[in-house]
């Protein structure tokens, strides 16, 4: 336990200094989260409303710093690791409770969770602890265990609706392993808090069209095509690389395997079908290699027993360190010219590049009376957080799907007459010039990263705001 908790506060105290010192903006949708946070609300469009109640909690207690939107992901990464040694303890032995509680936090996909504060964060965490708690229903079936199921896989809906996974793969489990328990009137209770706690977002979604489940049903089906091979391996190798590659091949076994043991086969129901659901939903379209990652919760403890076991264990642990640093330190490849394996417009890094600089170049136009625009929510979510004095700032429609910042749209009125600033990836769109009376100023701000431009920003100050703008909203998923 003590090799644990030293390895664990080691992390923690590298993810703090990382968040501090290194040159790392918050991304879009982490900017996108914290600015929820000051429009408090029973749900949003995209998501559900955990992680703006979180964001609001944390930048009330230490400003609106990026180390107080990213301390719950350190903070919960901890935790989850140190309940992850005790659960794994509990189930098989010390050995396999020490690689599970250690080596996925050296995983390319827990350790972007460890330090990025977004909505998988919070549902790793939360489904952790849900299937921790069901593992000690069964085993106890009292009511108090069933409760706590409920509660936790409550908090992980109110996180992301990828939870509703939980209910049909307890019940698969119940059906192959504990089938006297569907017959017990304490089984039902953990329904209770989960349908209480999602009341406010079925409320919301009512008064809103029901635009969130649209929005996900339309992420399922958006583009689809018969079969199409390109997808199914791009989805293949986005799994082995957010589990660093050697620990799939052990979960693989484990799937293959586990079935005659109850503690295996429990691992293996919350983690191999969560797996071939995205598998075979990538036949059809592309999906992003994060929506299966809080299934390797399951499925690291499954990899950690026959890693246990394995000769292989040293090169897993070596592979995956080494992993980890190239993640969060990418430049070392140019120092070695190896900057062929990961170019600078491919490095996943680049998304949280430049914003600040980004802020701070807008900082000289706003004397805080501008109307702040952007065709990309993802723009304006930063402008919102790096530019001083975090205005508010609004995203218009120019043909892409509706996001967020076209539910706030009542106050845009009240810049009529005043003027503005816009900011986009390309030279000013005729539609938005036509709302202003003309461009006052226009600058370009290339963001460079690793010696190479990665992208540039159009920065202009308009004149007089018409409220004219001509927008063409594609509402997918609305």
């Amino acid at each position: 336990m003590k090799f644990v908790l030293g390895f664990n506060l080691l992390l923690f105290l590298f993810r703090v200094f990382y968040v501090l010192y290194s040159p790392l903006d918050l991304t879009p949708e982490e900017a996108q989260y914290w600015d929820w946070s000051r429009h408090l609300d029973l749900s949003y469009y995209s998501k559900p409303p955990m992680v703006a109640y979180v964001n609001f909690l944390t930048t009330s207690l230490l400003g609106n710093t990026e180390l107080a939107v990213r301390i719950t992901p350190i903070v919960l990464s901890f935790l989850m690791s140190i309940f992850t040694y005790f659960f794994a303890k509990k189930l098989f032995d010390e050995r396999v409770a020490i690689i599970s509680s250690t080596l996925p936090q050296l995983s390319v996909g827990l350790a972007i969770n460890s330090l990025l504060m977004t909505t998988d964060a919070l549902l790793i965490f939360f489904w952790g602890l849900s299937l921790m708690a069901f593992w000690y229903a069964l085993e106890k079936n009292s009511a108090f265990w069933w409760l706590l199921l409920g509660i936790f896989s409550g908090f992980a809906f109110l996180s992301k609706y990828s939870a509703v996974f939980l209910l049909p793969l307890a019940l698969l489990y119940l059906s192959i392993y504990k089938r006297e328990l569907l017959w017990s009137a304490k089984t039902y209770l953990s329904l209770l808090p989960p349908l209480f706690m999602s009341l406010p977002v079925l409320y919301w979604n009512y008064e809103h069209q029901f635009v969130s489940f649209k929005h996900v049903s339309t992420l399922a089906t958006k583009h689809a095509s018969f079969f199409n091979p390109n997808n199914l391996l791009e989805y293949l190798g986005g799994q082995l690389l957010l589990v660093s590659i050697l620990p799939f091949f052990f979960m693989l076994k484990g799937w293959l395997l586990g079935w005659k043991d109850r503690r295996l086969g429990f691992l293996t129901v919350f983690s191999l079908p969560v797996f071939l659901f995205f598998l075979v939903l990538s036949l059809r379209k592309h999906v992003e290699a994060n929506w299966s990652g809080f299934a390797y919760f399951g499925g690291f403890l499954l990899a950690s027993y026959y890693l246990s076991k394995s000769r292989f264990l040293k090169p897993t642990y070596a592979l995956s360190f080494v992993l980890f640093i190239l993640l969060h330190f990418s430049p070392i490849l140019d120092k070695v010219e190896l900057k062929k394996l990961l170019p600078p417009n491919r490095d996943p890094i680049k998304v949280a590049i430049g914003w600040e600089l980004l802020g701070k170049e807008v900082s000289k136009l706003y004397t805080g009376q501008e109307i702040i625009l952007s065709p990309h929510y993802q723009i304006s979510a930063e402008l919102a957080f790096y530019t001083e004095g975090n205005p508010r700032t609004y995203c218009i429609n120019l043909g892409r799907r509706m996001n967020q910042y076209d539910l706030w749209r009542e106050t845009m009125k009240n810049y009529i007459g005043k003027d503005g600033i816009y900011v986009d990836y390309s030279p000013i769109d005729r539609r938005v010039l036509e709302g202003f009376e003309g461009i006052i100023e226009h600058r370009v701000l290339p963001i460079r990263w690793r010696g190479e431009v990665i992208k540039e920003f159009h920065i202009y100050k308009l004149k007089n705001y018409k409220h004219t703008i001509k927008e063409e909203r594609m509402f997918e998923g609305y």
